[in-house]
């Protein structure tokens, strides 16, 4: 391990200490946003007692260590809002169907509030994409 890396661990490692502290990810960005998320994530899982989540989180921590950069937030929160963009259109496409076909009253309020949601959840994903 080359002293380069050695100071970036410990730099990750404090990052990720810092951001746990806070417990308020939202005002951090980039791979320290990213790690302290994982960490709240983590806690989350010990709290539950969820063997197999804490295994995932602690790979995903270890991956986000070794290969995060400004780039991998900048495309992973891209993909998370054309995934949530594609949802929504999925979503519309429902309704409009329901009411071209004159599906039952719950039925088009049903897919109103899944389509609602699907809006909410691509809001959040803009809204983090803005703060990286």
């Amino acid at each position: 391990m080359t002293l380069k890396t050695k100071i970036l661990s410990i730099a990750f490692f404090a990052i990720s200490f810092i951001g746990f502290a806070q417990s308020n990810c939202a005002t951090l960005k980039g791979c320290e946003r990213k790690l302290c998320e994982l960490n709240t994530k983590l806690v989350a899982a010990k709290k539950a007692g969820n063997q197999n989540q804490i295994k995932g989180v602690e790979e995903a921590i270890s991956k986000t260590k070794k290969n995060c950069t400004t780039k991998t937030v900048t495309n992973d929160l891209d993909k998370k809002v054309k995934e949530k963009q594609q949802k929504v259109k999925e979503r519309t496409d429902d309704l409009n169907k329901a009411i071209k076909d004159q599906e039952s009253k719950e039925k088009i309020a049903k897919k109103r509030k899944k389509l609602d949601e699907a809006k909410a959840d691509l809001n959040k994903a803009l809204a983090e994409q803005k703060t990286k």
